[in-house]
């Protein structure tokens, strides 16, 4: 075999080697799709990628099943968004393994309503199953930081003393 045949052959060894597994392009389309049904404001894509078990955990708050979640949180706050954007977006952890995985995912996300937008340094803690349907999301841990518009001062004036 001659140099030429040889690298080939071993960049391609090592193309496959580095290549995602289907289950971790599986995971990631689940991701992309969870991303693209919050940008859409889409209660019926994000039914799509959650399990009907899944848990939430908001800060303090914790939803506990997607009838839950829908119902009481997303659906609800989704309707009164006017836009949702997610910027910067960064898987900065992965794992896949057997019939679980865990994601962490980075971005800037931008929600604007009736009273304007709203910017978040936002993380999540993302953990798969896979199912007879394939992979959904079992639970989402969600941490946020605002950034902008800042915290308004209290509009009103401090008592005389």
């Amino acid at each position: 075999m001659n140099q030429v045949g040889l690298m080939c052959v071993l960049a391609l060894a090592a193309t496959a080697a580095f290549a995602a597994s289907p289950d971790e392009e599986a995971v990631k389309k689940v991701l992309a799709g969870y991303r693209t049904a919050m940008e859409e404001r889409s209660v019926s894509k994000l039914a799509v990628v959650f399990s009907d078990d899944l848990l939430v955990l908001e800060g303090t708050h914790k939803n506990d099943g997607w009838a839950d979640y829908r119902d009481k949180h997303i659906g609800p706050e989704m309707a009164e968004w006017k836009e949702f954007k997610v910027d910067g977006y960064r898987l900065s952890r992965l794992f896949v393994g057997g019939d679980m995985a865990y994601a962490v995912q980075e971005a800037t996300c931008t929600i604007t309503d009736a009273q304007g937008p709203v910017v978040m340094l936002a993380a999540e803690t993302i953990v798969l199953g896979k199912e007879r349907k394939g992979w959904t999301i079992r639970h989402v841990h969600f941490s946020g930081k605002r950034i902008s518009p800042a915290k308004s001062e209290a509009k009103t004036a401090a008592p005389a003393r």
